[in-house]
């Protein structure tokens, strides 16, 4: 207890201390406010050479780290691949400015992404601290190398008694450590207090020490050194400076001691003191020596936070890498449009307007709306995963990028696109949708009218008002070249009008040229989906698969008639799908051989198919029991529902609990209405009264029918099923249920339960009933009563968990979902839980939108 009190104390302290160094940083430059507007503009017109070598640098600087990093993994006879090492460090980096205790703490945080590579939590641990000690290392023996330098040039007694005195430091730190090591008096000191090193002492003693990756991960230390030196040195010059080697030397190794030893933040603010007041005593003025360490920690620490910000809180995965790019290219178009309809809209025109501007190739108004018709179908496209819209999407930014940085005028622009291109990268997997052959699939006599017609307009309308409302050339070519000047939006004065008739006769050339290079553009990026292959060839196979393998509820609809099969190679198991809107929306999941490895290559190849065709997949109503298969190809799940199943074997309409039910029972029978069960095949006459209940149904409850997940009113198969229904005292009826086949061993289900606007409160309660008796003369042990959609949220399970709960279970609009959850608890069923699966966050906010559209009936 008194250890902790301590320990809190200390982070207490070092927060403190850590807070008061920076607002003394903080004020340092509010006080030198007007030198640091002037260090503004020195960097703002910095050369963009040294910049982009700056740039370079860093990543650079971080990639050595991750050098680091494997050779300490290395040293305990364990390999880390470079990626994850990188991963690792940006990490720890991001995460140590923000911990009191600094980046050895969060050390703990991270063991999760060495354990995917099978490495233990405890070989991590040791690496990471070879990799700590390793940079100490390299810091302490680059200061003795400073000091010794600068004491050649600068002896004196004070230099050589603080010289002493270092080695004397060093000296007392190897001999302690050394004690450590051995067990000696250090040892059972630390141990004294903190009794938990002991077994870190025993675990890292029993581990033999590879000496060459030591010693390798050491000399990548020092290369880090070296590149911070040479990012101080790249400040200098990029500030158009004469640079200093001896200033870079010991102005670094000082900031940088500030920076190890800096008890929180990374010592922001006190390192920029200590540049700026050493750089002053090199002769540099204090808004020169602010820039450079503004400029040197924009390199050295700040892009590294940045970037590790990112890989902290952005996943391949995550919907903000999708969803980022494409707003960015959205709102670029947007105001491209804008500024060309209305150019006052704007002070300054939009970067991508700024670029095309300066280019030369584009000096028409309209040219800038083309640009933005063009960003705002790359976000569109984008949002789709489409490969072409993805390329395209990456040059603009990079030109936007690289005009931005060159311009010297547009940072935010430039950074903006600049983090565009790096989670365009980043999630690049993602785009895999083809784009179509467009110049296979256009028709050649429409693509011919759409440039034959422009040139047609505008050589008649040059050759009507060449006279009048022009001043350019009046001969034939003259006219073509004109024309094609307007069309392709190359100028906006083409024809030099001098007259408002010419000026809008170029201005509907420019218009029309804008509108046909749009629609041109749109069909080479439209996704190149192809419909659904043929059922009839395969469905007899599919339901031969079926009766051998089939153990789910819902295989019934699986060859229904409204989906497309696919096969594995021997045709030995068969995957049921629907496409709409880009998605192959499986139901549920494969039917094959009960075999985890037979079903994991089937869906696997299933996967491979789909990206073939441009295709996300996407599973609908898998069973938790298979959630594995799924996670096993790194696929993610959310819950849609639960479905109830009932013990027909136990239940009973004695007790309390079931009160509700017997009393309809009763009052429903004493009104003279009774249950029948007519077998299959049903006559003609049954099937088209059911077929009367069922479209007064449809017309009360303003429905239309619903597939895929579940059945329609088709004659030929309400014909060939069991049906209970509930009837008055003369016969007719009121409301039915037929018996559809399970493939569920021991269970029953129903597929349609319908009534009309006359039938008695409590009709379906009396359906159910005669259902189970139905059950239990048929040997059947469960009854599936179906989906309870947004059922089994767990109110205290997450924020995404508690959000729907609440919604659920509050809100007016999930009424009818309550209610029908509220009806089958009546039975006291077993819930089991049902999931979407999917592959990206983004696809499971258009899952709504495609699985409503995949239960639309649609006549074949």
């Amino acid at each position: 207890m008194k250890l902790s009190i301590i320990k809190n104390w200390k982070v207490f302290f070092k927060v403190l201390l850590g807070l008061i160094l920076l607002m003394g940083g903080v004020f340092f430059f509010i006080d030198q406010r007007s030198e640091v507007i002037a260090a503004g503009q020195l960097i703002q017109d910095s050369a963009p050479l040294w910049l982009g070598a700056g740039a370079l640098l860093s990543l650079g600087y971080i990639i050595v780290h991750g050098l680091v990093y494997t050779a300490s993994f290395k040293a305990l006879s364990y390999k880390l691949s470079l990626p994850v090492a990188i991963k690792l460090f940006l990490k720890r980096n991001f995460v140590g400015v923000f911990l009191p205790a600094g980046g050895f703490t969060s050390i703990v945080l991270f063991r999760n992404d060495t354990a995917k590579e099978e490495i233990s939590r405890s070989t991590t641990d040791f690496a990471s601290v070879i990799y700590t000690l390793v940079n100490l290392l390299s810091l302490l023996l680059l200061s003795l190398f400073v000091l010794f330098i600068w004491g050649i040039h600068n002896a004196s007694e004070s230099f050589l008694l603080f010289l002493a005195g270092s080695l004397g430091l060093c000296i007392a730190i190897t001999c302690c450590s050394v004690s450590f090591y051995r067990k000696k008096a250090v040892y059972r000191l630390i141990v004294r207090y903190f009794p938990s090193v002991q077994s870190f002492h025993q675990d890292f003693t029993s581990r033999k020490l590879a000496v060459k990756p030591l010693i390798l991960s050491l000399v990548w230390a020092l290369v880090v050194e070296l590149i911070g030196i040479f990012h101080l040195y790249v400040s200098m010059l990029a500030l158009h400076l004469e640079p200093s080697m001896e200033a870079c030397l010991i102005v670094y190794t000082v900031a940088t001691l500030f920076y190890c030893f800096s008890p929180f933040m990374k010592g922001v603010g006190l390192v920029e003191i200590s540049m700026v007041v050493l750089l002053c005593r090199f002769g540099y003025t204090e808004q020169q020596a602010i820039s450079i360490s503004l400029l040197y920690r924009l390199f050295e620490f700040w892009v590294p936070l940045l970037i590790g910000g990112i890989c902290f809180f952005v996943r391949k995965d995550n919907i903000l890498v999708r969803v980022l790019p494409a707003i960015f290219l959205f709102v670029s178009g947007l105001l491209n449009i804008v500024s060309a309809i209305v150019p006052s809209f704007l002070p300054v025109k939009e970067p991508i307007m700024i670029i095309f501007g300066k280019s030369g190739l584009f000096k028409s108004t309209i040219s800038f709306l083309f640009v933005g018709i063009v960003c705002i179908l790359c976000a569109i496209f984008l949002l789709r995963g489409l490969r072409a819209a993805w390329y395209i999407s990456l040059i603009l930014c990079l030109v936007l990028c690289t005009v931005s940085f060159m311009d010297g005028q547009v940072y935010a622009e430039g950074i903006s696109a600049f983090v565009v291109v790096v989670l365009l990268l980043y999630s690049y997997r993602h785009y895999f949708v083809p784009n179509r052959r467009w110049f296979l699939s256009l028709k050649y006599k429409a693509l011919m009218a759409v440039m034959l017609c422009p040139l047609v307009y505008g050589l008649i309308g040059f050759f009507l008002l060449h006279r009048t409302d022009f001043t350019g050339q009046a001969t034939v070519m003259g006219m073509l070249k004109t024309t094609f000047q307007a069309f392709f939006l190359l100028d906006a004065h083409a024809g030099n009008p001098h007259t408002l008739l010419g000026h809008s006769f170029i201005y509907s050339l420019n218009l029309l040229g804008a509108g046909c290079i749009s629609v041109l553009f749109y069909s080479a990026l439209k996704p190149a989906l192809k419909p659904d292959s043929s059922i009839a060839p395969k469905i007899d196979l599919a339901q031969l698969l079926l009766e051998k393998y089939g153990r789910s509820p819902v295989d019934y609809f699986k060859t229904y008639g409204d989906k497309s099969f696919y096969f594995n190679a021997d045709e030995t198991g068969f995957i049921a799908y629907k496409i709409t809107l880009g998605f192959a929306v499986v139901l549920e999941g494969p039917v094959c051989s009960n075999d985890r490895n037979i079903m994991i290559d089937l869906i696997r190849s299933f996967e491979r198919y789909c990206r073939t065709q441009g295709l996300k997949a996407t599973y609908y109503r898998v069973d938790a029991t298979q959630l594995e298969l799924y996670q096993a190809l790194e696929k993610k799940h959310f819950l849609i529902g639960e479905e109830a199943i009932v013990d027909v074997t136990n239940f009973s309409l004695q007790g309390k609990k079931r009160k509700s039910l017997r009393n309809a029972v009763n009052t429903i029978e004493r009104k003279g209405y009774r249950a029948q069960c007519y077998r299959a095949p049903l006559s003609e006459d049954l099937v088209a009264e059911l077929r009367h209940v069922s479209d007064s149904w449809l017309i009360d409850m303003k429905r239309s029918e619903r597939v895929f997940s579940q059945g329609m009113f088709d004659d030929s198969k309400v014909r060939n099923s069991d049906v209970i229904t509930l009837e008055d005292e003369h016969g007719k009826i009121l409301s039915f249920l037929n018996i559809i086949p399970n493939y569920a061993p021991k269970e029953a289900t129903y597929d349609l339960i319908r009534k009309i606007h006359t039938a008695p409160g409590g009709n379906m309660d009396v359906l159910l009933l005669r259902f189970i008796e139905y059950c239990r003369e048929e040997g059947y042990e469960m009854l599936n009563m179906g989906l309870a959609p947004l059922s089994g949220f767990d109110s205290k399970k997450g924020v995404i968990g508690k959000s729907i709960h609440f919604l659920y279970s509050k809100h007016k609009y999930f009424r009818n979902t309550r209610g029908l959850r509220e009806f089958k608890e009546k039975y006291d069923p077993l819930w089991i839980q049902k999931y979407i699966v999917y592959s990206h966050d983004i696809d499971l906010l258009a899952a709504p939108l495609v699985i409503n559209k995949v239960m639309r009936f649609k006549n074949r």
